[in-house]
């Protein structure tokens, strides 16, 4: 867990109160809330780009074949040389 310390004016900690009291909430609290309610907004925006068909094909081949248990572990590199 990490510590910041604000330094705020006066009229800004009075807005932070009013609207902290709204929801119920002391000032620690709202900032808080507003911190985690941005850091999420920010993961909603990281773009997803889709697979080319083709690679989706195959790796909804692969898993297909692994949940038919036709995929084997491998516990090491040299593995590789077994199949």
């Amino acid at each position: 867990m990490n510590k910041i310390q604000l330094t705020i004016t006066p009229q800004e900690l009075e807005i932070l109160r009013l609207k902290a009291s709204s929801l119920g909430y002391n000032v620690t609290k709202y900032i808080k809330f507003l911190i985690s309610r941005e850091t999420y907004s920010f993961i909603e925006r990281v773009p997803e780009y889709p697979l080319p068909k083709k690679v989706a094909r195959l790796a909804q081949t692969a898993l297909d074949e692994h949940r038919e248990g036709k995929s084997i572990e491998l516990k090491d590199v040299d593995d590789l040389d077994t199949l």
